[in-house]
């Protein structure tokens, strides 16, 4: 009887079965990167890495990975992306894409078109880290290598690192589509470039209006700033200040901190003439980290750092608003909250051009809770 059981459920399982769509891995090229730049006639210019394994030396079970590096013009990404795989034997995959890498000029034109055909390919990574670069994406690829590190992982791990010390937001193809049809918020990207010839680097943040790039940056620790005003630390925030500059010891002028705890406040007041008037409250907890001129023992010296502290961040907080407004670029969604909490004042405003006219009020306070276990 158990085996006619058996029987009966295979009989009816088999008329269930169809054929399904598949696609071999070792038919695949996969896409580990890829570079968007503007060409002539305004073209666009697709560069792609495409990570392929060789047998390395005469012993064939050796295995070591490459990049084959390959790129095409066409008259949209499409048309460029269909030349590149004339190029290449087998199936273009980019659903193991780890960055898309924009030129800065490209970047200034409108940047949905440019991922239109990667939010309707099914196959696209959405993880996928978006990137400016200063200047051409394909000179930064054709690094092939940076030192014994192949250049998409090499990007990738720049990235990440940045993001666990606040210095970029966390962002990705598709974090930053629903950046894109919000009319309240504008899209921040980190800014890399190739130094030295061989090394890439992370020159600061990539500030756009209206899905373009404005040509405006931030740099140094200024990107720290902002995300901690947009509450968006990661593991590490730090900054170097000089708080002693009548020392004659270079070293004893400076202080090293670390942000423990990040208290961000946003308060949008609106008069009868509907002027806007933005208040940013930060309270900061750090720990000291370096402070060669000492005396953290002492409560009147921790006062006075806490005051020139929190006078230089806010000095700091106020040129950062100042270049983000010069940008346009709405980077902590200002206009999303009138949206949410004053909607007849947004539905009389035209943002695009209010925006930069509307004042911002930053304003840092730091309190020193750590000063290591030196006494």
């Amino acid at each position: 009887m158990k085996y006619k059981l058996v029987l009966i459920s295979l009989l009816c399982i088999l008329p269930l079965t169809s054929c399904w769509d598949q696609r071999l891995l070792k038919e695949s090229k996969l896409v580990y990167s890829a570079g968007y730049d503007l060409a002539e006639d305004n073209n666009v210019r697709v560069t792609a890495v495409i990570k392929t394994d060789i047998q390395g030396g005469g012993d064939p079970s050796q295995v070591k990975s490459t990049n084959i590096i390959v790129n095409a013009n066409g008259k949209t990404p499409g048309d460029a992306r269909l030349k590149v795989t004339r190029k290449v034997a087998g199936d273009y995959a980019t659903n193991k894409t780890r960055v898309l890498i924009l030129g800065n000029e490209l970047a200034k034109q409108d940047i949905y078109p440019i991922f239109d055909i990667v939010y309707r390919d099914p196959r696209s990574s959405l993880g996928a880290k978006v990137i400016v670069a200063k200047g051409q994406a394909e000179e930064i690829l054709k690094l092939n290598k940076v030192e014994a590190t192949l250049v998409s992982e090499e990007i990738l791990d720049l990235i990440t690192t940045a993001e666990s010390h606040s210095i970029v937001p966390i962002e990705n193809v598709q974090t930053i589509c629903t950046i894109m049809f919000d009319p309240g918020e504008d899209i921040v990207l980190p800014l890399i470039e190739k130094v030295d010839k061989k090394l890439i680097d992370i020159s600061g943040l990539a500030l756009f209006n209206n899905h373009k790039y404005t040509g405006y940056n931030l740099l140094d620790d200024e990107p720290t700033l902002l995300l901690l005003f947009k509450n968006q630390m990661k593991k590490f925030a730090r900054f170097n200040l000089e708080v002693s500059p009548k020392e004659k010891d270079i070293r004893e002028r400076y202080i090293s901190i670390q942000v423990k705890k990040n208290d961000p406040d946003m308060k949008i007041e609106v008069s009868k003439e509907n002027k806007i008037t933005v208040k940013l409250n930060l309270k900061l907890e750090v720990d000291t980290l370096e402070y060669a001129h000492d005396e953290l023992d002492s409560k009147k010296e921790i006062d006075k750092l806490n005051k020139e502290l929190s006078k230089q961040l806010t000095k700091k907080a106020e040129k950062v608003f100042k270049t983000v407004q010069e940008s346009n670029c709405d980077a902590l969604g200002i206009g999303r909250q009138l949206i949410s909490f004053h909607p007849d004042v947004w539905k009389k405003l035209d943002w695009n051009k209010e925006y930069a006219k509307i004042t911002i009020k930053p304003k840092v306070e730091v309190k020193i809770v750590g000063t290591g276990i030196l006494k």
